[in-house]
């Protein structure tokens, strides 16, 4: 008495299958936006990362240290001209060749702070460039995933339609069973097969009468191990 509802469900699982193939299709196209999204908003962190670091370089605060250095310098090298005694030319050459070293030392890190910068200026160039232009490119792959997903969802509307109308042909004590039952295992299926006297959901045997009841359609039945509603290989050629 079951076998055509059960015939009914099969139905409404296949089309079920197909929906999410579609739904994946939907999640897919989407993931496309996101992806995009996503890769811009890392690109505005990235900028604002690389201009911090830009400024904690103090290139120019390095540079301006350098040129004081070399004015005080000049001023010792003039002192030590007009040194009147060896003790006076003695510690001017010394401060001078100190400060030589120190100017070495800030030239050192003036060119390597120099160079990182170009780094950061051409890094935040190219991140720029790349989230000015994806503005527009976003915009097109909106349009066109809004096309897609908009076919792919009337799609499943329409299969939607038939699943409904399946459920309203099949009795209702099934319908009510089925639908029961629809949460417990979503996103997979709540219905098994009887393949081989077993459960093709968990694979469990099943004893002799309830296979019985089944293939005749007499009764529903659920897998006493995994408590899905078993349809009988029989529905299927019904």
């Amino acid at each position: 008495m079951f076998l055509e509802s059960f015939r009914h469900l099969i139905e409404i699982e296949a089309l079920k299958r197909d929906n999410q193939v579609n739904q994946q299709r939907i999640n897919s196209e989407n993931k496309r936006i996101s992806d995009i999204e996503e890769r811009r908003k890392k690109s505005l962190a990235s900028i604002e990362e690389l201009k911090i670091e830009e400024k904690n370089l103090k290139v120019t605060e390095t540079l301006n240290q350098i040129e004081d250095k070399q004015i005080r310098l000049t001023k010792l090298e003039g002192q030590l001209a007009l040194s009147a005694t060896q003790k006076e030319q003695n510690a001017f050459e010394n401060q001078i060749s100190i400060l030589k070293d120190e100017i070495k030392d800030l030239e050192n890190h003036y060119f390597e702070k120099l160079d990182q910068s170009e780094r950061h200026l051409l890094e935040i160039d190219s991140l720029q460039t790349f989230y000015q232009g994806s503005d527009s490119t976003l915009k097109d792959i909106k349009a066109e995933v809004a096309a897609l997903v908009s076919k792919e969802e009337l799609i499943i509307q329409n299969r939607q339609v038939r699943i409904d109308a399946l459920l309203d042909m099949c009795q209702i004590s099934v319908k009510k069973l089925y639908l029961e039952l629809q949460p417990k295992f979503y996103p997979k299926s709540p219905i098994s097969y009887l393949l081989d006297k077993k459960c093709s959901g968990c694979h469990m045997l099943l004893d002799s009468q309830m296979r019985s009841s089944l293939e005749e359609g007499r009764s529903l039945e659920l897998c006493p191990t995994c408590s899905r509603l078993i349809i009988p290989e029989t529905a299927k050629i019904y």
